[in-house]
């Protein structure tokens, strides 16, 4: 009788285990079945990208994920960080180019900082800042900057502060750039 209770007994207990396995295995299937939808980058043009450190821009954005700043809405700012990311519905972008006439809402503009993602400037960038007089340079690879990014200013008054990191051939590099470009400041390491 004690052998007949004792096959009763694990008979009970491995019917128990398994029912609760299998309500397990179940429920955490339905957990799975909950997707999400990634929201994967787009080409669009002049889009208003999310507010960051007050500043507010207009982007054109690239399927690859990167982004050319077009603009920066009017602000009575004197120091302005160009943004190095921006997000625009969710996506967040990562910006290269700073396009012609970015600046030209930013009228009491003095310094600009410039982020190490930014490859190129663009012709008549600075235009409309006319008090600008310090440009701060993140990165650590020499940018290209297109004939007349300058265009209209004084650049005899102006300083390019540069990432102290720059290698001498990429500061070189930089420097040829900016010459070409009618830049006719002081350029230095900081």
């Amino acid at each position: 009788m004690v052998q007949a209770f004792k096959k009763i007994l694990v008979c009970t207990l491995a019917t128990a285990l398994t029912f609760g396995l299998a309500q397990s295995a179940s429920a955490s299937t339905k957990k799975v079945d909950s997707t999400t939808v990634a929201v994967k980058p787009q080409t669009k043009k002049n889009v208003t990208a999310a507010k960051k450190d007050g500043v507010v821009s207009t982007v054109d954005t690239k399927a690859s994920g990167t982004a050319t700043l077009k603009s920066i809405k009017k602000t009575s700012k004197k120091s302005v960080t160009v943004p190095g990311k921006v997000k625009v519905n969710g996506v967040t972008y990562t910006v290269t180019t700073i396009a012609a006439n970015s600046f030209k809402n930013c009228k009491k503009m003095t310094k600009v900082s410039i982020p190490a993602s930014i490859k190129t400037i663009s012709s008549k960038a600075f235009t409309g800042a006319k008090k600008l007089k310090n440009i701060t340079l993140k990165g650590t690879k020499a940018i290209t900057v297109k004939k007349g990014a300058f265009k209209g200013l004084n650049t005899k008054k102006m300083t390019i502060k540069v990432n102290k990191k720059m290698s001498k051939k990429q500061f070189k590099k930089l420097q040829k750039s900016l010459q070409k470009a009618g830049f006719k400041g002081k350029i230095k390491k900081a």
